[in-house]
């Protein structure tokens, strides 16, 4: 999709925000999560096209609080990862934005933490600091998830 190169997706998880590069995302469901993770199941899966993929939930991967209001429609957002597509519920999507609207602050802080991490940077945006995911990073990083 080249009119995404440069461009970055805004989305909430709780009172946090996100940003994550418009050109590894394939697109935005809205599904009902009670169909998704049913009882029997190891693991949800989300249809798409003519399969499933799986759903990993990046609330546990940055420790955000659940979502009281989980049990009606959840946008999904489709992630490209290097082993296949792979879904994830968020709870807003603010937009997607050009690259001039952010300012990438440098967290050396961040960087000295032991283990994998599924972020490195922070954004300015609008006022607010934002968490700067990579699509591929996530993806290493939800093996422990």
């Amino acid at each position: 999709m080249s009119c995404s190169i440069g461009m970055s997706l805004v989305f909430r998880l709780g009172d946090v925000g996100f940003s994550l590069a418009a050109e590894d995302l394939l697109e935005i469901r809205e599904e009902d999560p009670r169909e998704l993770f049913s009882a029997d199941a190891s693991a949800a899966k989300l249809p798409f096209r003519d399969g499933a993929i799986p759903v990993v939930d990046l609330r546990r991967l940055f420790g955000v609080p659940d979502n009281p209001r989980a049990d009606r429609a959840v946008r999904f957002l489709v992630l490209a990862g290097e082993r296949g597509n792979w879904a994830t519920p968020v709870d807003r999507v603010l937009g997607v934005h050009p690259a001039s609207a952010f300012t990438r602050c440098p967290a050396p802080l961040l960087s000295r933490l032991p283990g994998p991490r599924p972020y490195g940077d922070v954004e300015l945006w609008r006022d607010e600091l934002l968490v700067r995911c990579d699509a591929l990073w996530l993806e290493q990083c939800r093996r422990g998830i």
